[in-house]
């Protein structure tokens, strides 16, 4: 599985997605594209003008307005987005796959210090298993966060005895 990159990454339909834009929804750092735009305005506009000519006929037509504006939103909730009710036991899997593994290789609580990241999936997830905190003196595990999909992984590199999650270049 590839991490997901230019327009992919910005629809919400990858665990990954679901995971940096919940990350980014903290740091308040807002969506540069709402996924399918064009679309979902697009049928927002026809339901307002469907629902405008019901309304000079009926004035009980703002009920149908409603509905059929809301259909665009109601589709990415309920089934387009990663963390839809049919998927979110895949999202909370892959999301489970890389915290037991990371828990694995540098168990919390205990020492761990932080020693390079990279600001991609792995990244929120380690500073949520792993969360900042005052400097460590002493011996501690010292671990690597590299870009790379849920799942990819963690290991302990032979070279410098860090734990290294994600894909090191």
């Amino acid at each position: 599985m590839e991490a997901p990159t230019g327009h992919d990454a910005l629809v919400l339909g990858t665990p990954e997605a679901i995971v940096l834009d919940g990350a980014n929804a903290v740091m308040s750092d807002p969506r540069a594209h709402f996924p399918r735009a064009q679309l979902s305005l697009g049928l927002a506009g026809v339901a307002l003008v469907v629902g405008l000519l019901f309304l000079r006929r009926r004035p009980r037509a703002l009920a149908l307005l409603l509905a059929l504006s809301a259909i665009p939103g109601l589709v990415q909730v309920l089934s387009a987005r990663a963390d839809a009710p049919g998927r979110r036991a895949e999202l909370a899997g892959a999301i489970h796959v890389t915290l037991d593994d990371l828990q694995a290789k540098a168990p919390w609580p205990g020492p761990v210090r932080v020693v390079h990241e990279e600001d991609d999936v792995l990244f929120p997830l380690v500073r949520y298993a792993v969360p900042t905190r005052p400097p460590i003196e002493g011996p501690a595990v010292e671990l690597e966060a590299y870009a790379g999909p849920l799942g990819a992984g963690c290991a302990i590199d032979g070279v410098s005895g860090h734990v290294v999650c994600g894909a090191k270049p």
